[in-house]
């Protein structure tokens, strides 16, 4: 397995990986569900810089998905809709684990066939992942060494 420089934003928790090394900045419900203490408050300001082990079993849970797509159901065409400027199509599945729960992939119906954004429904949540900048060229850095917990180790 390769190890690549790539960047995980989500809302959050954040994460750059550069090389072997990944900075994680991660958010409240992470770190409350990490240190399983309900009582954390505020937001993380730093970034944690930990190694990355690539022969590492199942993922870190940050590059990898965390939820097996072995439960899907069957895929449906949906209707077609926009995603910024870019016509898209969107393929539905349901999710046979959770009765409730409902992927819509949005797939760009022009060019190449990206996938735009994914989206998440349930009784008990909702989930919206959004993907853009594809074939440009990714100028990522660390960040700034006073903004890194260890910095000096």
């Amino acid at each position: 397995m390769q190890v690549q420089d790539h960047l995980v934003r989500r809302r959050r928790p954040e994460q750059i990986r550069l090389g072997t090394t990944d900075y994680v900045r991660p958010d409240r419900a992470y770190l409350q569900k990490w240190k399983k203490k309900p009582g954390v408050t505020g937001e993380q300001k730093l970034w944690v810089r930990t190694p990355v082990d690539p022969d590492s079993p199942g993922g870190d849970g940050l590059t990898s998905c965390e939820r097996p797509f072995d439960s899907f159901g069957t895929a449906k065409k949906g209707g077609s809709t926009r995603v910024g400027d870019t016509r898209a199509v969107e393929i539905i599945v349901t999710d046979k684990a959770d009765k409730e729960g409902t992927y819509t992939f949005s797939i760009a119906q022009e060019g190449e066939p990206y996938l735009l954004k994914t989206v998440y429904k349930s009784a008990a949540q909702r989930t919206t992942t959004s993907f853009s900048g594809f074939d440009e060229p990714l100028n990522l850095r660390a960040p700034k060494p006073g903004e890194v917990l260890g910095a000096g180790g």
